[in-house]
C-alpha cells in the first residue's frame, strides 16, 4: 500500500495513511520530551485482542546521525509501529516505551533502519520479558509527502538474549529462529526463543 498526499503537512499525511490502512479512528495519547516536539501515539484495535500502537511526530524532521555536524535536510523520515496481543489491556503502558523509541532520533541522533536492534534496558511493558525491539518493515508502504517519503517501520519486541544473539548472528537469523520455533511475536510476555 502506498499513499500519496500532495501537501507538505507530513504528520497529516502519515495520519491519513494510517487511518486508511486500519480503517478506523484510533485512541491517542501524547508525551513531551525536553527539547523535542510532542510525540503522539495512536492506538488502533484491528481485533478484540490485538492493539497496534503507532508513533506520530517522529517523521516531522528527517533523521540525522548523532555524529553528523549538520541536520540532514533530506535524511530519511519514519514512524514506528508496535503490534501486540493484549485482550485485557495488561500492557496498555507499552505506548510510553514506543514514545521513547520515537523520540530517540531527535534526542540521541538515532537513525532507524530495518534490521537494527534497540535495547531499552527495561521491560517494554509491565510483565514483559522483552527489553527492546528489532526494527523490521511493517508492510505499510511509504507515505508520500511534500517533504519526502515517510517509512512506517515495525518495532518487533525482543528479549535481551535475543537482541544480543541478533547483534552477532544478524536479524535474518533471529527472524528465522522465531519462525522455526513458532514464536508468537505478538505476545510480549513470551519466553526467549531457543538460541542454541
Amino acid at each position: 500500500m502506498s499513499t500519496s498526499v500532495p501537501d507538505s503537512d507530513v504528520l497529516a499525511a502519515v495520519e491519513a495513511a494510517l487511518l486508511a490502512h486500519f480503517g478506523r479512528g484510533p485512541a491517542r495519547a501524547s508525551v513531551s520530551f525536553v527539547g523535542v516536539q510532542p510525540i503522539e501515539v495512536l492506538r488502533f484495535e484491528p481485533s478484540a485482542d490485538e492493539r497496534v500502537y503507532t508513533s506520530l511526530g517522529m517523521s516531522l524532521q528527517p533523521m540525522t546521525a548523532a555524529a553528523a555536524s549538520v541536520r540532514a535536510k533530506d535524511g530519511p523520515r519514519a514512524e514506528l509501529l508496535l503490534h501486540v496481543r493484549d485482550p485485557g489491556d495488561a500492557y496498555r503502558d507499552v505506548w510510553r516505551r514506543l514514545s521513547v523509541l520515537a523520540a530517540a532520533p531527535a534526542v540521541e541522533g538515532v537513525v532507524y533502519r530495518t534490521g537494527m536492534t534497540v535495547d531499552l534496558g527495561e521491560p517494554i511493558a509491565a510483565g514483559s520479558g522483552c527489553t527492546g525491539v528489532l526494527v523490521i518493515d511493517s508492510g505499510i508502504g511509504p507515505v508520500r509527502t511534500g517533504d519526502g517519503d515517510v517509512a512506517v517501520l515495525q518495532a518487533m519486541p525482543a528479549t535481551a538474549a535475543e537482541l544480543a544473539w541478533c547483534r552477532v548472528r544478524g536479524s535474518d537469523a533471529l527472524r528465522t529462529r522465531w519462525h522455526e520455533d513458532g514464536t508468537d511475536l505478538l505476545d510480549v510476555a513470551r519466553p526467549t526463543v531457543r538460541l542454541g
